[in-house]
């Protein structure tokens, strides 16, 4: 596999993520290149919040039930969907390959 620049075309090119590995701990590349953070977000509050909400329909508590249940499966499908998107990026950064000539990056 050949650099996708038009000014290298060089033939030195490797996985991002082997190249970030093999750089000493204080290399300014280190930083530069880093994996994406994992994502923090937990999905266990807003399980906990809908619950608390069926709880609340069950024992009579109709208006309360039905905020809290809903504020859960928002704040649910929220942080779903941006650990998918944190998920979808490592996995590009895991496959993206960079020339150690230009350093330019790209995914194949």
């Amino acid at each position: 596999m050949n650099c996708p620049s038009s000014d290298c075309g060089s033939s030195n090119v490797q996985l991002l993520s082997l190249y970030v590995d093999g750089l000493p701990v204080g290399a300014p590349n280190r930083e530069r290149f880093a994996r994406p953070a994992p994502s923090a977000r937990n999905l266990l509050p807003a399980l906990g919040l809908a619950v608390l909400g069926v709880l609340l329909l069950v024992t009579g508590e109709i208006l309360a039930g039905v905020v809290l249940l809903g504020a859960g499966a928002v704040w649910g499908l929220v942080a779903h969907r941006r650990n998918q998107e944190v998920e979808r990026a490592r996995s590009k950064w895991e496959n993206t390959r960079i020339c150690l000539a230009c350093t330019e990056r790209w995914t194949p």
